[in-house]
């Protein structure tokens, strides 16, 4: 592959990026939203409010269920206050916060090809003597480049966040634990690969921005079943199996560049894209 091209169209893609206020707004307000705000808001509120009364009922069997998981860890945490920030912190955070790979990948992505047909630069582009392996590989590192950089500063204004607030808490420094480690290093990227992988595979065939982000964003449902799952109390969501869900995606992302390699055609998109 030629690595002048492949740097031309990346280069590209990501002033596009820059360019267009819908995909640069969501690369900054998510990561925003689930990176600082959520879990200010929580450390403020735990520090400020008595957790255990605003907590009620239900809450309450949830610190149950996580207290004897605790056990199994070795964990000793004095008050409410602790326990549930805890538990907010390093299990249910880390669920919210993969979609955070996710939803930026995916609106990045989903702008690939079909993005292009509707800036009209589409037909030049696969006119133009670029290999379609080149051009696929290209739009894949464009989108998964940002993505993976959105993911890893939002993991340390989390930290910074989560350390500064949770310090008057625990008296000691909570971030990372080994289940945010497993994920920023080895889920997340997995899981941003893949939906990078989808959603250019969509933003060939469809032609719309807008219809390919619609199909790709179903790719949301697991994250929030998995939030769902552990937020319920029905099981938690540690660094094994964070790192066997890689492994398991890793394998899947194989199995998908190998099916996108052998289904590029040029001939295909154009009609796909054009007509």
């Amino acid at each position: 592959m030629n690595s002048a091209m492949m740097k031309a169209i990346i280069k590209k893609d990501l002033r596009d990026i820059f360019r267009s206020k819908n995909l640069f707004a969501t690369l900054i307000i998510i990561p925003v939203i689930f990176s600082a705000i959520i879990p200010a808001a929580l450390l403020g509120s735990a520090l400020i409010f008595d957790i255990e009364e605003m907590a009620g009922n239900d809450a309450q069997k949830l610190i149950s269920s996580f207290l004897t998981h605790l056990k199994q860890e070795n964990l000793v945490l004095e008050t409410a206050e602790q326990q549930f920030v805890y538990l907010f912190i390093n299990y249910m955070l880390p669920s919210l916060f993969l979609l955070v790979p996710i939803i930026t990948a995916s609106v990045v992505a989903a702008n690939s090809f079909a993005g292009e047909k509707e800036r009209r630069t589409l037909e030049s582009l696969l006119f133009s003597p670029v290999p379609i392996k080149t051009l696929f590989v290209s739009k894949i590192l464009g989108s998964f480049i940002p993505s993976l950089l959105v993911s890893f500063l939002s993991f340390l204004v989390s930290g910074l966040i989560i350390n500064i607030l949770g310090f008057q808490l625990f008296g000691e420094m909570i971030f990372p634990s080994a289940n945010w480690l497993a994920l920023i290093f080895c889920l997340s990227p997995m899981v941003s690969l893949m939906t990078v992988l989808l959603n250019v595979f969509i933003s060939s065939r469809v032609k719309t921005y807008q219809e390919a982000q619609n199909i790709g964003g179903l790719i949301i449902l697991p994250a929030v079943g998995m939030m769902a799952g552990q937020s319920s109390g029905l099981f938690f969501v540690g660094a094994q199996i964070t790192l066997l869900i890689s492994l398991v995606i890793l394998i899947v992302n194989a199995v998908l560049l190998e099916r996108i390699a052998k289904y590029n055609d040029r001939y295909v998109i154009f009609e796909k894209q054009i007509h």
